[in-house]
């Protein structure tokens, strides 16, 4: 493994330097998931948020489709998702995005004509990919290693990114990983020089009001969806949440066995509720649900899936305050994925001070900490008696909320801008 420099664990302050020009630092960014629901939209969203309150100056232009559902069709929709572009720091070039592209390929035919990727002192890419011939220094996110690891459960997309990486590899000035686990995975992987990389932790997307407002018994009686649920109905629930678990995330985000787990708990008066971000229809229901809960049946009923003994149910995509709402007036959070690069669903439980049950397996360890229950994700046993713990025991529950609390606070928005800004300022090209 490599070892984690300390100045890499947590916020990636690096000594910037004097800088001649006065003027202000010229930022491109290419974020093509801005306007999804799932993890790589509010990484992208929170990123501008806590520029937003950086007292630095910059110039910002944020290259992104004008169309995400084109390119995710099965990815929810942020409403409003430009709003955090209405900063006058900030620039938003909307590009109709070519039928014929590639995400995965290089992007020099999508952004080398883009007036603000041409200006730029630094240009920084989110999503694996980036340009072969940059006209200024480039940094790229890594989120995980997934592609790399399981290549057999992405299919043609995993050969055609790595091979976009290794023609791109000599022109990425800088590897922005999410976690020092993701670095290391990436680092022997791919492979990548370790001295290239900086690590940044994510941020908690909402603020300080929005996690309050989340915690507020008024949400007990709201309907979270048209004609949906209110969370009165629900009484005691461990909540899970999955994002878009088709693909490669139902493998890391392991529905199946969680939810064989949960019957074993066979805790009294207890449900699951199932927080999904992709559109609920017969193919991604295939792919949540292990064959024995298919088989028990089940039905769509006001818009959730349902099983017949209504233990086990699965939410349409929620807007931001519901999805929060639901995870804050939970018992537990139940989380037992096998691989994350980062895990922000851990971060949001312990903000909102409720148990977290964690896969024991790559960055959660790193995230998690002494603040969870961490657990091998491929035992249904443990799995099982975590969820009973957690239920049951409520010195261990205060316990956990206590020192979720505490831990989140690692992970604010100005910590996340004080990295970023610093790695844009290490590599920046001021010409």
């Amino acid at each position: 493994m490599i070892p984690l420099r300390l100045e890499d664990a947590l916020i990636c302050i690096t000594s910037i330097g004097p800088i001649a020009e006065n003027d202000p630092l010229r930022l491109a960014f290419f974020l093509p998931h801005i306007g999804v629901t799932g993890g790589l939209g509010v990484h992208a969203r929170t990123l501008l948020a806590s520029l937003i309150e950086c007292n630095e100056a910059f110039e910002l232009t944020v290259v992104a489709p004008d169309n995400p559902a084109q390119l995710f069709p099965r990815s929810g929709i942020e409403p409003g998702w430009t709003e955090p572009l209405q900063d006058p720091r900030f620039n938003l070039d909307l590009i109709k995005w070519p039928e014929s592209a590639n995400l995965a390929d290089p992007l020099d035919a999508i952004l080398a004509n883009r007036p603000a990727i041409q200006s730029a002192d630094v240009i920084y890419t989110s999503y694996y990919t980036g340009m072969a011939h940059p006209p200024a220094p480039q940094i790229i996110t890594f989120h995980d290693a997934g592609f790399l690891e399981f290549p057999e459960a992405f299919g043609s997309t995993a050969s055609t990114r790595l091979n976009t990486l290794r023609l791109i590899k000599s022109s990425i000035s800088a590897m922005h990983c999410v976690s020092a686990d993701a670095r290391d995975r990436i680092c022997r992987l791919l492979p990548f020089d370790p001295s290239r990389t900086r690590v940044v932790w994510h941020a908690l997307a909402d603020e300080a009001s929005a996690i309050n407002s989340a915690k507020h018994e008024s949400w007990q009686d709201r309907p979270l969806w048209e004609e949906g649920d209110t969370l009165r109905q629900w009484g005691r629930y461990a909540f899970f949440p999955v994002g878009a678990a088709t693909g490669f995330n139902r493998r890391r985000k392991n529905v199946p066995l969680a939810v064989e787990a949960f019957r074993d708990a066979n805790i009294p008066d207890f449900r699951l509720v199932i927080a999904s971000t992709c559109l609920l229809d017969g193919g991604s229901l295939d792919q949540l649900l292990p064959p024995s809960e298919q088989l028990q049946g089940g039905a769509m009923i006001r818009g959730a899936w349902r099983s017949d003994d209504g233990r086990v149910i699965i939410l349409p995509n929620l807007d931001r305050p519901q999805f929060l709402a639901a995870m804050a007036h939970s018992h537990v959070v139940y989380y037992p994925t096998r691989y994350e690069g980062f895990g922000l669903p851990a971060i949001e439980a312990m903000a909102l001070g409720i148990p977290l049950i964690s896969g024991k397996t790559t960055s959660l360890i790193e995230v998690v900490g002494n603040a969870g229950i961490l657990v091998n994700p491929d035992s249904r046993h443990d799995l099982s008696d975590a969820l009973r713990s957690a239920a049951h025991d409520s010195a261990l529950r205060s316990h956990l909320t206590e020192q979720g609390c505490e831990r989140s606070h690692l992970f604010s928005r100005s910590r996340l801008a004080n990295g970023m800004m610093s790695m844009f300022h290490e590599f920046a090209d001021r010409r």
